[in-house]
């Protein structure tokens, strides 16, 4: 066992923290896959593209994998407004979303979770150093912030202490490496579970297969606690209409506001990448029905970029106020209750292209 040794895996992040000019890869599961494959040698292109007067990279696992562990095709609601539905790997059972994204990707692996009592702790820990020293990447999820995933990429002190990335690093208090990875010692305080890479055995679900789990998710009212799917547009709308914004504080405002604004751009984002990735599988296909979920998926997308323009322009300085119009908040609605029909049209379509 070596003292220290440390993987050259390339940097998650959200949008603006990868340190290049990367598109968004602002959920962390799939980003993370996206490294360890990248990492691993495999095959997904990187290409070069423009979009709202930029160009980007972007990382073409990202959207494999967004979408065939299920989450493009996801949205959740917290009943208590909590932002952790904003992890839309729980649009399945956790273990589920990553069975499915490791299936794609064509890979064994092994789920290990934290003992109640603490006892695994030295198992894990030569876990870890046994799968970095074969040069095999780990994803974690918990260890840094909240617990969603992180990707470990090396170790010190033969495994007290881990280092890797995680999207949360830079709000969370942790020791960083000299090229920016976390260092994080007692790790496993604030480990949920563990997940390592096995062998190469192929891809074992296909397209039809991506597209029945998504259907299947859409059609869901409640996942792991959650509101979800089309029940989701309700309560949303509901949030928004409320006469409570009329009146309450302007910091409590501002807190429900981040919420909604936030949940615009989950939703944007993972139908997004989603609709791109149903695109060039349409493409490749032949499918007409297929193209049509893309389609649809592609323009809640821009949808949500006018939701965001009801305010004001995307990133403007206190553009919270304006959710405290009435009449604002009433084309916010008008525009959800739209992005709600094309959810419903996507369905329709997914429907006809698993017959």
């Amino acid at each position: 066992m070596a003292e220290k040794k440390v993987l050259d895996v390339v940097k998650v992040g959200f949008y603006g923290n990868t340190g290049d000019n990367r598109s968004p890869e602002d959920f962390p599961f799939p980003a993370c896959m996206t490294s360890l494959m990248q990492y691993l040698g495999e095959d997904y292109p990187i290409v070069e593209l423009e979009s709202h007067h930029q160009k980007y990279t972007q990382r073409i696992a990202n959207l494999h994998f967004i979408t065939a562990s299920g989450m493009a095709f996801g949205l959740l609601w917290s009943k208590d407004y909590c932002k952790s539905c904003m992890d839309l790997t729980q649009v399945n059972e956790h273990n589920e979303t990553v069975k499915n994204a490791f299936a794609w990707a064509g890979y064994e692996y092994e789920i290990m979770e934290k003992a109640s009592d603490g006892s695994n702790r030295e198992v894990i820990r030569e876990r870890i150093v046994e799968s970095i020293d074969k040069g095999l990447p780990v994803l974690a999820f918990g260890i840094v912030g909240p617990p969603e995933c992180v990707i470990i990429s090396g170790y010190d002190h033969k495994g007290e202490e881990i280092t890797g990335w995680s999207h949360f690093q830079q709000w969370e208090p942790c020791e960083k490496e000299s090229n920016g990875m976390f260092r994080r010692a007692g790790w496993y305080d604030s480990l949920w579970k563990i997940v390592f890479i096995g062998k190469k055995i192929g891809r074992s679900i296909n397209l039809k297969d991506v597209l029945t789990l998504g259907l299947s998710i859409m059609e869901k009212t409640d996942s792991e606690g959650y509101v979800a799917g089309l029940a989701v547009y309700d309560e949303w709308i509901r949030y928004v209409l409320s006469n409570e914004l009329d009146t309450i504080d302007d910091e409590t405002l501002r807190v429900r506001h981040d919420l909604h604004h936030d949940l615009v751009g989950n939703l944007a984002e993972a139908r997004c990448w989603g609709g791109d990735f149903l695109l060039h599988a349409a493409e490749e296909n032949k499918d007409e029905n297929m193209r049509g979920v893309a389609m649809c998926f592609k323009n809640i997308h821009d949808l949500c970029w006018q939701v965001w323009g009801v305010l004001g322009s995307y990133g403007q300085q206190d553009v919270w106020k304006g959710f405290r119009s009435t009449e604002n908040r009433r084309k916010i609605a008008k525009l959800l209750g739209d992005i709600k029909e094309l959810d419903q049209k996507a369905m329709t379509y997914l429907k006809l292209a698993i017959r």
